[in-house]
């Protein structure tokens, strides 16, 4: 029985020791329940962004039955309505501001009623291809239900119905709006696992040491580091692509600027992991580290579902997480064509990589470790 209980202690001591078992053991679970129990177990429903353009003005002022409309969707408490000017062309402005989901009430809708001949018009990304693009559309409809029972006082009530107008491709699928964000949580992976294991196994074999003694500048050897990196990602985004595309049919391919979107992630997380890297000192903490920093911003950033989907105080942690910006970016570019917003996000990325390239350079310490 002694021999017994001695390899349990010497079980429980390895356990205890080593840090990625700590953290698939204990703070892995635990970040899931409170993620995921963030995410789906508060009672708030969710809020999605529509612009509302209502072209039926008269006098300019909007007709009675159109403002009726509109005020029945903002009563909804679903939709954050953003009102568009009657006079902007809408395609264009869904193409330069990157707008994902426009309503349109169409000039004659209150004659048009009167008739029981009108139609609204909801301009937005199909189900198949942003699932909440079906929730968007259900609420939609319960209200132009509730409009045509009000107006005619029929049931089945026939005065509104629906025009709906996809903004993407018709080609696309879901799978076609996951690979971006399968991309973008890649090159997150691959770059902070990578930068911080690169170090530590070096600060482990003496190699720091030895550089402090050499010509190397800090910023030489993190640029480096970048620059490795950033071929692994291209590695990554080629497979990723090529089995998307044999084996589902994907339909999106990098544009470029997709392709700046990838550089600036390439560049970003590795600088990200060299500054971790600093206070880490054992390999055993390594993956520890990285899954802590990693696995939290997987699900806080849009990479498996909208962030709409999310309640409001996630959707606020979301905005200064870097995978948040590179699944934009990259969603923008490769399925919604909106170059406006994919280059903003490609800017914001470069200065998030620019930002940790500098500071991992200044609070290297190579002498001391």
């Amino acid at each position: 029985m002694r021999r017994v209980l001695a390899i349990l202690n010497g079980a429980l001591r390895t356990w205890y020791r080593s840090k990625p078992t700590l953290f698939w053991t204990l703070a892995f679970p635990v970040l899931l329940m409170l993620l995921f129990g963030a995410i789906f177990s508060v009672s708030q429903d969710p809020t999605f962004d529509l612009h509302l353009q209502n072209q039926d003005i008269v006098d300019g002022q909007p007709t009675v039955l159109s403002k009726t409309f509109s005020d029945m969707l903002n009563k909804t408490e679903i939709f954050n309505l953003h009102i568009v000017d009657s006079t902007e062309n809408a395609t264009l402005l869904i193409e330069e501001q990157g707008i994902q989901r426009m309503l349109i009430i169409p000039s004659g809708f209150q004659a048009d009623c009167i008739s029981r001949n009108a139609s609204i018009i909801l301009k937005m990304a199909p189900p198949e291809v942003e699932t909440a693009s079906a929730t968007v559309r259900s609420v939609v409809d319960n209200v132009v239900e509730i409009f045509n029972a009000v107006v005619s006082g029929q049931s089945p009530p026939k005065v509104v119905t629906i025009e709906f107008e996809s903004i993407v491709s018709e080609s696309f699928q879901f799978i076609d709006w996951f690979v971006p964000g399968l991309i973008a949580m890649s090159l997150m992976t691959t770059g902070i696992f990578g930068a911080i294991g690169w170090n530590t196994r070096n600060r482990e074999l003496g190699i720091l040491k030895k550089l402090a003694t050499t010509p190397l500048s800090k910023l030489e050897w993190i640029i480096g580091v970048v620059l490795y990196e950033l071929v692994m990602a291209a590695i990554s985004t080629v497979v990723i692509l090529t089995i998307g595309i044999l084996v589902f049919d994907v339909k999106v391919l990098p544009s470029i600027y997709s392709i700046f979107l990838i550089v600036s992630g390439a560049i970003a997380f590795p600088g990200i992991g060299m500054v971790v890297a600093r206070f880490v000192k054992e390999s055993d903490a390594a993956d520890a580290a990285a899954n802590a920093i990693t696995f939290p911003m997987m699900f806080l950033s849009g990479t498996f579902f909208p962030l709409e989907m999310m309640p409001d105080f996630l959707q606020q942690i979301a905005k200064v997480l870097p995978l948040t910006y590179l699944n934009n970016g990259l969603r923008d570019s490769m399925i919604y064509g909106n170059v406006t917003s994919a280059l903003t996000n490609t800017a914001i990325m470069l200065g998030i990589g620019a930002f940790f390239i500098i500071l991992g350079a200044l609070i290297t310490s190579w002498r001391e470790e």
